[in-house]
């Protein structure tokens, strides 16, 4: 199957592609920048230039491009820009178009999260038969959010209550793999890591594995944010999909944890 990955050179995007080309499917990679080798397109949500080229010949595309790290374009890129990539694949005759987003968005108040809402919305007026496949926060992303609140010297000063299912890219790029190569079924069950997790337990493994020698301290947040995060609103217990713990995945990235 000829398969277009949007954010293909993002953490999961990169599992991703792997992932589809070991399972025989060829994969082509679009990205906002240029880049070499095969099956690369240039392509840009925000404006539309290069969606043609990035669709052209494909069956499927795995929409996991988006905005996160450019808060200013969250719109252009994510809402409007699924709305052209999907208009794109409707020219392009894709067969089927898997939308990536994540588990719990209408409980949480954050831009980033309504934008994704929106998407999915857009998604599922059928412009393309379409699957939308959400998942709980990426070990990677865990990994962002410790550095974060880890900037000041000799402190790591973090929400001990927020709770988190962390979830590997490569057990995410599997379902994926499988999801893509089959018959577009709609809003599918959410896909979790093998823990529920407080962020402080996960900062003492991160920590430990990174051999940081840093004091953890609770650094309660009283925003709607947080406190929806502490409430467990990004959590699915029932879906203990993924089967790479935390501790896992910095051994594989650090040798120990």
């Amino acid at each position: 199957m000829n398969v277009l990955v949007t954010g293909g050179t993002g953490s999961l995007g990169r599992d991703l592609v792997v992932a589809l080309r070991s399972a025989g499917h060829r994969a082509r990679v679009m990205s906002r920048r240029p880049g070499t080798g095969a099956d690369w397109v240039q392509g840009n949500l925000a404006t539309g230039k290069g969606l043609d080229a990035a669709v052209a010949d494909m069956e499927a595309v795995v929409h996991a491009g988006t905005a996160a790290a450019q808060p200013w374009r969250l719109r252009a890129t994510d809402v409007h820009g699924t709305r052209r990539l999907l208009e794109a694949a409707k020219r392009a005759h894709v067969k089927h178009i898997v939308y990536v987003s994540i588990v719990g968005l209408e409980g949480i108040a954050f831009p980033y999260y309504r934008a994704k809402l929106a998407a999915e919305a857009i998604v599922a007026e059928e412009i393309v038969p379409w699957s939308i496949q959400r998942a709980t926060q990426f070990h990677t992303l865990m990994e962002i959010f410790l550095g974060a609140f880890s900037r000041l010297p000799r402190l790591c000063a973090i929400p001990f209550a927020w709770q988190f299912q962390p979830v590997d890219t490569r057990d995410v790029a599997a379902r994926l793999v499988d999801v893509t190569a089959g018959r577009p079924a709609g809003r599918l069950p959410d896909f979790g890591g093998p823990e529920e997790r407080t962020f402080k337990s996960l900062a003492e493994s991160w920590l430990k594995a990174r051999q940081l020698d840093k004091r953890l301290v609770d650094m309660p947040m009283p925003i709607k944010f947080s406190r929806q995060v502490a409430e467990g609103r990004l959590l699915c217990p029932d879906n203990l999909e993924g089967k790479t713990t935390f501790e896992q995945y910095l051994v594989r990235r650090y040798g120990r944890w």
